[in-house]
């Protein structure tokens, strides 16, 4: 187990340093920098995805509380490890991690418009998905295939959602603890 643990670890450090400098970019006109990245792995599967946070200069180095709290443009991006994570397990996944932030105080009645969002579309190893906020419009949802066109699937307005999106990861009861450690640069 510690062998594992410490593969996915150099795993995600290496993936990290080479999206840092792929994904410079800015949400709601401010830069964007990289907080920090975790890997969601599941036991005798590995990693599913790795899950980059990127935010304004002023929130880096942030815990998890202040940057759910904090109405500032930020993103998530997924990049998508595995064969395995089809869009029935990422439904899946995505609604048990709004209930466990419901369960935290991070309730919405928006999962399912945001799942819908996404349509029929399979997401495939290589995939980023990016979830990103801007306080102007909302939090915007689209896929980057890999090696295809970027697909934008829609905004799902307030600062409401954002915290109850992110609070799958970042909240008080994350959906993996040392993804969200590795979200948060810890």
């Amino acid at each position: 187990m510690k062998k594992f643990a410490s593969r996915t670890l150099l795993i995600a450090v290496a993936v990290a340093c080479l999206v840092s400098a792929a994904f410079a970019f800015s949400v709601g006109g401010k830069e964007m920098v990289l907080n920090g990245t975790g890997s969601r792995s599941i036991f005798m599967l590995g990693s599913v995805y790795y899950a980059f946070l990127y935010v304004p200069d002023t929130l880096k180095g942030k815990d998890g509380t202040e940057i759910l709290e904090a109405d500032a443009p930020m993103s998530v991006v997924l990049l998508i490890d595995s064969g395995m994570l089809t869009r029935d397990r990422f439904f899946k996944a995505i609604r048990e991690g709004f209930e466990k932030a419901a369960g935290a105080g991070y309730a919405t009645d928006q999962a399912e418009a945001f799942l819908s969002l996404f349509g029929d579309v399979e997401m495939k190893k290589g995939d980023y998905v990016y979830l990103s906020y801007d306080p102007a419009s909302g939090l915007a949802a689209s896929l980057q295939p890999a090696g295809g066109a970027a697909k934008f699937f829609g905004t799902i307005p307030g600062l409401g959602f954002k915290k109850a999106l992110y609070a799958i990861w970042l909240g008080p009861n994350p959906v993996q603890e040392s993804c969200k450690n590795g979200m948060l640069g810890r």
